[in-house]
């Protein structure tokens, strides 16, 4: 009896497989590549990227869901910028022109658009985003995609494009809670981003570094002073609209 419930039960299980794998036989679709992403927003920091970097490439992998064809196969995006959100880039000046027509190659399950991200100075005070959406063929559909609940009656699907967002933001250094104010003042994105630029420093350092390796104490307080003669020479809006000024220690 136990052999023939077992059995059984194989039965239903191939049946089973052989129902879904007929429900898409001769079908091929299309999506982003869903590696390492939660929703569908693709988040560009310039922050940590130094001053003279004014531009940087993005590229989003289409995928194959299905089997490979021996020949090309076609596929477009649309490229959305909503009029109405306060955030959105604009073509040429964010980013440059980018193709709206792809190709699957023949006999490849993935292909890539490449999209050349420009830097401007408004990243300072807002954000810009964009939007890559894919249109759906009929060889290649909308075959696998998440779906995510806006709210109680609306659902999107997520993985048909993805949201371009970037920022400049640039993270407040693990250290400055030892130094900072009393060597540099109070913090601002855009009082890192002078000192960085007058004394050469690597923002990734400056951000990301310690001080056992990458940044001395003695050192920071040489930067200090020096940053304070510079701005008696060069006066600097901070961001609050005030005049930017170094840490007490650095004043006397």
């Amino acid at each position: 009896m136990r052999y023939l419930i077992f059995i059984l039960f194989l039965l239903v299980a191939f049946c089973a497989c052989e129902e879904e794998i007929d429900a898409y036989a001769g079908k091929c679709g299309i999506y982003f590549d869903t590696k390492d992403m939660r929703l569908d927003t693709v988040t560009v920091s310039w922050g940590l990227k130094n001053s003279e970097l004014k531009e940087q490439s993005l590229m989003l992998k289409v995928c194959l869901f299905g089997d490979v064809a021996p020949y090309d196969r076609k596929f477009s995006i649309d490229v959305i910028s909503d009029l109405e959100d306060t955030l959105r880039a604009i073509e040429g000046v964010d980013y440059r022109p980018f193709s709206v027509e792809y190709t699957l190659p023949a006999l490849q399950a993935e292909t890539t658009i490449n999209i050349q991200l420009l830097r401007t100075e408004i990243l300072q005070k807002e954000a810009r985003r964009f939007t890559v959406r894919l249109k759906e063929t009929s060889e290649l559909q909308f075959l696998y995609s998440r779906q995510w609940q806006e709210d109680s009656v609306t659902t999107r699907l997520l993985d048909i494009q993805r949201v371009v967002y970037m920022d400049e933001n640039f993270p407040m250094p693990r250290w400055w809670y030892m130094l900072g104010p009393s060597v540099f003042g109070d913090y601002s994105v855009k009082k890192s981003i002078v000192i960085c630029d007058v004394m050469g420093i690597d923002r990734e350092t400056w951000a990301l570094g310690n001080l056992a390796s990458d940044l001395s104490e003695g050192y920071l307080k040489y930067v200090g002073k020096y940053m304070h003669r510079w701005l008696q020479e060069h006066p600097t809006e901070d961001e609050n609209g005030e005049l930017m000024e170094m840490g007490p220690a650095s004043r006397n």
